[in-house]
């Protein structure tokens, strides 16, 4: 179990890897040479753990995973991806992946949150409240 000092820690070196509030592959790489020099290698695997686990979500925020059933125009992804990117406030980048088990519609997933809009999640929803 990561204790709550590390997981402090993670959060300072995530913030400490972003520019322009966006992940800097470039910070990142200096961040990891500073931990190497300055942690014994004992103590830096929980860090480390942590870190990546925090970098992921931080980099989940700023996409718009676009799933779609079938064949999507770019511009219909442009104004999903401007559409979120004004709902949150904060810039993102779309990453457009076909799903045919979606039948119809959309799912689009930034960080935690999923918005779903396809004919499969209609079906499921439907399917759990006759249960």
């Amino acid at each position: 179990m990561i204790s709550a000092a590390i997981h402090k820690e993670a959060r300072r070196l995530v913030a400490l890897s972003l520019e322009a509030g966006a992940v800097s592959p470039e910070r990142v790489h200096a961040v990891l040479v500073a931990l190497e020099k300055t942690r014994k290698p004992a103590k830096l695997r929980p860090l480390l753990r942590a870190y990546y686990t925090a970098l992921r979500r931080e980099i989940a925020r700023s996409q718009a995973r676009i799933e779609h059933a079938g064949n999507l125009p770019a511009e219909t992804i442009a104004q999903i991806t401007a559409h979120f990117t004004q709902r949150y406030g904060r810039s993102l980048t779309s990453l457009p992946q076909e799903n045919p088990a979606l039948l119809l519609g959309v799912r689009v997933r930034v960080g935690d949150d999923v918005y779903d809009a396809s004919a499969k999640g209609s079906l499921d929803r439907l399917a759990a409240s006759l249960t």
